[in-house]
């Protein structure tokens, strides 16, 4: 059986090195002609928030430069958009390095503005989709995720990296209907993939995120290079490079539809073989504790957002984004009310200045 993913070793930021990476992927998972010349190219990076480059968080901008090199090669057309979780595409733009790289690239911009609503009765959970226009608005759609820890998911990658064709704060909304039900979300990812299925994916991860990801992680230099046309399987395969511990729930539920049969499960390149050492370092909010008694205690003691009052500048982003409206600003600092508190870690995800932390405490219903 021929590989499905292609796993190359990087050790640096320089655009031709990532380039040739790339061709040497395409070429060996026969996606060469997946792009042809005169083609309308989406290209979609992680985007989350506006960080420097040098901070993992989004998308770094030589992989976006690599990528545009290869497809100028085909004849293709490119544009570039998402739909960030907190602050303007503009400001993330510029603040991680894309907009410099757009403009020597020729590599228009877009708005995730603009909306569409998709019924599907085959979806899993989210029946009635709405997306950005953009999504159905181009001939190919290249995803380009980084390779980080998630709190919430274990990992953020290629299937998760398309809940950005999720429409501006309508994010919060599938987050307060999955609760901090991860296989849920999981299935309302995988739903999304089902409507947008990007013509190949690319994972940026010569420098990753590990820990308290996806925004407030530390910077883990990892060497990666990963292609497939296959978001799951892809994810599925880096997930185990990266020595997760446990599968996560993205990929779980996609095992659960046999969208993972082990057939397909083959990587080829010079990382195949050579897995991360020491493993990725999960996020707080993605481990299970097991411990005497668990059962009992479990209602009681719970993974929750805490606030760092030392570095909490009182911006009321927590407040804002929290779907379960669970965060208010009383007597000059942010208050959580746990009774409310989903725990699906959209303020720990969203703080930018890495003020809300995860970790256990007792709560009582």
């Amino acid at each position: 059986m021929p590989a499905s993913v292609y796993l190359d070793s990087c050790l640096a930021y320089k655009a031709e090195t990532i380039a040739e990476s790339l061709r040497r992927g395409l070429s060996a998972l026969n996606l060469e002609d997946s792009v042809r010349s005169g083609d309308r190219v989406l290209l979609k990076p992680n985007l989350i928030m506006a960080k420097a480059p040098e901070l993992a968080t989004t998308t770094h901008p030589e992989v976006v430069r690599a990528v545009a090199m290869v497809l100028k090669d085909c004849g293709a057309r490119l544009f570039l958009g998402d739909s960030p979780g907190f602050g303007s595409l503009d400001r993330c733009l510029e603040k991680s390095g894309l907009q410099s790289v757009m403009k020597k690239m020729d590599i228009a911009k877009v708005y995730f503005t603009e909306e569409t609503t998709v019924m599907d009765n085959n979806n899993l959970i989210a029946k009635k989709l709405t997306l950005a226009t953009a999504a159905f608005a181009y001939d190919k759609i290249i995803n380009l995720p980084k390779l980080k820890t998630h709190s919430m998911m274990g990992s953020t990658l290629a299937v998760k990296n398309l809940f950005g064709f999720i429409p501006g704060l309508m994010k919060i909304k599938w987050h307060l209907r999955a609760g901090h039900n991860r296989q849920l979300f999981a299935r309302i990812m995988l739903d999304i993939y089902r409507q947008v299925t990007p013509v190949w994916n690319f994972i940026d991860g010569i420098v990753a995120m590990e820990g308290e990801g996806p925004t407030g992680g530390q910077p883990r230099h990892c060497g990666l290079l990963a292609l497939a046309a296959e978001a799951p399987l892809l994810d599925c395969l880096v997930e185990k490079w990266s020595g997760l511990s446990a599968m996560t729930p993205i990929s779980q539920e996609a095992q659960k539809l046999g969208w993972l049969p082990a057939e397909r499960l083959v990587a080829a390149g010079p990382a195949a073989a050579s897995p991360l050492s020491p493993a990725l370092k999960p996020a707080q909010g993605a481990t299970r504790a097991t411990f005497p008694g668990q059962r009992l205690w479990r209602r009681l003691l719970v993974l929750k957002p805490q606030i760092t009052r030392s570095r909490c500048q009182l911006c009321r982003v927590c407040v804002q984004h929290c779907p379960a409206q669970a965060m208010q600003l009383l007597n000059n600092k942010i208050v959580i009310d746990y009774k409310r508190c989903i725990r699906c870690y959209c303020c720990q995800e969203l703080c930018p200045y890495g003020a809300v932390r995860v970790g256990y405490g007792l709560v009582f219903w």
